[in-house]
């Protein structure tokens, strides 16, 4: 990577690496103070764009600079004989590039930190999401419910607090292979528990942006339509309020 560039190859891996912590260590780790510097103003830019405070405000420099060492501080605290102002530009990337480089380090982990946020908040979400399910799974009186994405994967699944270990297993595997082998708008898969039949449907729904997912709900056979289909609804709309809360955050 050449003196004060970053690539556009190099701040995509970067920011994949933003939640993993020794994949960020081992690039941060690897990069001159000069690098560094750049790496330093790139996720400056990036954490303003996506980031937020504790209140869900939107984030400062100022929230951010409040929890870095500041520059009087650390260029004490390393006994220093430079002037202050050389503590404050480049010239120790070149005279003291590990003093340097430990600096910009420090300050990096704190931008980081408010990356995290966004990783939370992510979640929370989920968290979010798997309440609503669980609500309706045990309301309704279904065996489960899962949520999964346009190529069939699953996001979320839940099952009924009334099947034990093994049944809650076979359940959801079975909702999950039903999905992943046979979805179709309105699908209905038969699932044998024991001596009883469930019944996997399957229904398209839409988040707050658009977003498709499928819903799924195995439930008895004789389980009114009117009852699933309200609980599809009802999911729905929470899916696509959870994502509207989650973009207000970091707008």
């Amino acid at each position: 990577m050449a003196q004060g560039t970053l690539s556009r190859e190099y701040k995509i891996q970067l920011i994949k690496n933003v939640y993993d912590d020794e994949a960020f260590d081992e690039m941060i780790e690897k990069a001159s103070p000069y690098e560094l510097a750049d790496i330093h103003a790139f996720l400056w830019d990036a954490v303003l764009y996506v980031g937020c405070n504790e209140d869900g405000g939107s984030l400062t420099r100022e929230a951010i600079t409040a929890r870095m060492v500041p520059t009087t501080e650390y260029w004490r605290a390393q006994l220093c004989g430079e002037p202050l102002d050389t503590c404050r530009g480049r010239s120790c990337y070149v005279s003291h590039p590990v003093c340097a480089g430990n600096k910009l380090k420090g300050q990096i982990k704190v931008i980081r930190q408010f990356f995290d946020r966004r990783k939370q908040r992510a979640a929370q979400n989920d968290d979010g999401l798997l309440m609503l399910m669980m609500h309706y799974v045990n309301k309704k009186d279904l065996a489960a419910v899962g949520l999964y994405d346009t190529e069939r994967k699953p996001k979320l699944t839940v099952g009924s607090r009334l099947l034990d270990g093994d049944e809650l297993r076979y359940v959801i595997q079975a909702m999950n292979v039903a999905v992943a082998q046979n979805y179709t708008p309105d699908m209905r898969r038969p699932v044998i528990i024991g001596s009883g039949t469930m019944v996997v449907r399957a229904w398209n729904i839409f988040g707050a942006q658009k977003e498709s997912f499928i819903l799924a709900l195995t439930a008895p056979q004789d389980t009114p339509d009117d009852d699933l289909n309200q609980v599809v609804k009802k999911i729905e709309s929470g899916v696509g309020r959870i994502q509207r809360s989650d973009q207000k955050q970091f707008a």
